[in-house]
């Protein structure tokens, strides 16, 4: 088979590489942003997924792309001694 033809059919079949979660308790509603693939890894060995702020459980999925600033498009974000920070954050 062509190599370009293959690339062409893996692309098609292809995951997002990042998925964005929000937090659904209310003091938190903070979001994190996490590799697919590692999602999916830690899911199969039985672990579980949590928000990385006040560690509940209780989250849901809200976007997957392959676009890193897709996931942060809806917040405003500013860099504080060399490292990004959410400083607002617009319901959709």
């Amino acid at each position: 088979m062509n190599f370009y033809y293959m690339f062409i059919i893996q692309g098609e079949n292809m995951k997002s590489m990042y998925t964005s979660y929000l937090c659904k308790i209310n003091k938190c509603k903070k979001e994190t942003i996490l590799l697919t693939e590692e999602v999916e890894d830690t899911l199969r060995k039985g672990n579980y997924i949590s928000c990385s702020h006040c560690g509940s459980k209780n989250i849901k999925e809200e976007k997957s792309t392959d676009n890193f600033r897709e996931c942060m498009d809806h917040s405003a974000y500013k860099k504080i001694n060399g490292s990004i920070r959410q400083v607002r954050y617009e319901k959709t």
